[in-house]
């Protein structure tokens, strides 16, 4: 194959979706700081006050194969190799992406009663592809005799901002409920129609005559274009966001709810479901769609030969036919979609934390994400050190997706009212970087004041 050829598909594959699967499972755990609000909105503080200044979330979640399952290190560099790669590929493989900006929190605590107030962005990109699609790239149709295959690929990269208002109630330290609503203001959109898509090819059994059959369509919105974006990006431009202003006039309303239930003095059980919502796309919204049916019958290269002499005008002539007749067919055109919603990654978590020792906290998680009709399971063990008032170590052992090598730490120190934290899913990237498929990390700085102490009246702490 061109050398060219396996570049393209390796970009495919692993380009940074700059861009949604918040897939925290650790940050659940970590009751000590505000942001576990974002998992479950009936988490409550132990301080009055806490100001969460800005924080970043970075996520990358690849089920189907690492970089050096596709790549072999040569002479000449790195050479793209899938051989090793198709076969433990699944029917179904998930490429999820995001980036998160926490840009600012407030949560006030008054006795039984919590408010907030959330200010962020959130970047998302996610791509399922069919394992047909790389075998057929990289092996050929000769394994699809016979058969139709549908290649058509569901995606969805997203740009939204997010402002969130939050309450939460405590009973008697026995029960608490929260609720959060978000409004969320659409920035960018480039994803696959809410229908069924078909890219299908199929093979004949008799002359081996190949059928490519198109009803595909996706939506944009915030881009320019998408032809004119192309001409931009290939003349050396950058700028493909078409903005009329800060506030685009797309929106959406999302919801988390939840709850939390003190068992006894030493056991805690919580559930809660996150960005229960979608988003409404208006503004510099358009869609592009390929609708048709093309037979390749194969190409008889001896009408072109006479003698030991090869037509090549002719051939070309007849190719340039070929690749006319089939653009014509299978054709991309713009339509005249006016507008289109896309729905948030809804996610459930469902928990239990035993406090051990004083100091040491273990727990169990099942959490469960759906997009696009597909729904991405996971487990998590937790276990979690006090180190006096100033300092708290975690760590995590997940299985997603039937992946069972992740294991997360996150930390927490205290340094009078300001709280600097980190939390990770999986640190193993730190020490092979090139066979993971999962990374993911938060970083961030809080200053919360007034906290509870032994006997103080009017606050009451939950774990």
């Amino acid at each position: 194959m061109p050398r060219i050829s396996h570049y393209i598909i390796a970009l495919f594959l692993f380009a940074g979706l700059s861009a949604q699967a918040q897939q925290e499972l650790g940050l659940h755990f970590m009751d000590d700081i505000y942001q576990s609000n974002q998992t479950n909105p009936a988490l409550m503080n132990k301080q009055k006050i806490v100001v969460s200044l800005p924080s970043l979330y970075g996520n990358l979640y690849h089920t189907g194969f690492s970089f050096n399952d596709v790549f072999t290190e040569t002479s000449d560099g790195f050479s793209l190799d899938l051989n090793k790669a198709i076969p433990d590929l699944k029917d179904d493989n998930y490429l999820q992406t995001n980036f998160n900006l926490d840009i600012l929190g407030v949560a006030v605590r008054l006795n039984d009663l919590q408010f907030g107030l959330t200010l962020g962005t959130r970047t998302n990109g996610f791509l399922n592809y069919k394992k047909e699609m790389i075998d057929l790239y990289w092996n050929g149709n000769a394994g699809y005799i016979g058969e139709t295959i549908n290649l058509a690929p569901d995606f969805q990269f997203t740009g939204y901002s997010e402002l969130g208002i939050s309450g939460a109630y405590n009973w008697q330290d026995k029960i608490t409920v929260g609720l959060k609503l978000k409004y969320l203001v659409g920035i960018s959109d480039f994803s696959a129609a809410d229908r069924d898509n078909k890219l299908d090819i199929y093979t004949s059994d008799d002359a081996y005559q190949t059928t490519f059959t198109t009803d595909y369509e996706v939506n944009y919105s915030g881009f320019a274009a998408l032809d004119s974006s192309i001409t931009e990006f290939v003349d050396g431009g950058i700028d493909v966001y078409s903005y009329d202003n800060l506030f685009p006039g797309n929106s959406g309303i999302a919801v988390d709810f939840g709850v939390t239930a003190n068992i006894t003095d030493k056991i805690t059980v919580a559930a809660s479901i996150v960005d229960l919502g979608s988003l409404n796309w208006k503004a510099n919204v358009g869609s592009y769609a390929s609708q048709g049916t093309y037979t390749y019958e194969g190409l008889d290269l001896f009408t072109f030969v006479d003698g030991d002499t090869l037509n090549t005008t002719g051939l070309q002539n007849e190719l340039e036919a070929i690749v006319d007749t089939f653009t014509q067919v299978i054709d991309v055109q713009p339509t005249s979609t006016t507008s289109y919603s896309t729905k948030l990654p809804t996610k459930i978590y469902l928990s239990g934390q035993y406090d051990l020792l004083d100091d040491l906290t273990v727990g169990a998680l099942l959490y469960n994400e759906s997009y696009h009709g597909k729904n991405v399971p996971g487990l998590a063990l937790s276990a979690r050190k006090s180190f006096g008032k100033i300092f708290t170590l975690g760590g995590v052992y997940s299985i997603r997706n039937q992946r069972f090598n992740n294991f997360g730490i996150n930390a927490v120190a205290k340094l009078g009212p300001v709280q600097l934290y980190m939390a990770s899913d999986n640190v193993l990237p730190i020490f092979r970087p090139f066979n993971s498929q999962n990374v993911n990390f938060r970083a961030g700085i809080n200053v919360a004041i007034l906290g509870k102490k032994e006997n103080q009246e009017g606050i009451i702490g939950l774990r």
